[in-house]
């Protein structure tokens, strides 16, 4: 199998320190505080609607696949 098909893959459990969208765009933006790490992922569809209703300071546990900005 060919390695490169496949994006890499991290999973995290960490404090949501902000959350960033626009009520007309499907697509929300949000920054994970995990340890000393500061992660900032960019969610759509369904999953992106649902990250809306949380509130800074709330924990939680992602799996992160990194893809180009293009998909």
């Amino acid at each position: 199998m060919n390695d490169e098909l496949f994006a890499p893959v991290q999973r995290c459990t960490g404090q949501v320190r902000s959350l960033c969208y626009l009520l007309d765009e499907p697509t929300t933006t949000l920054t994970i505080q995990a340890g000393a790490q500061t992660i900032t992922a960019r969610a759509s569809g369904q999953i992106a609607l649902d990250l809306r209703v949380l509130l800074g300071g709330a924990t939680i546990c992602v799996t992160l696949h990194d893809v180009s900005p293009d998909n």
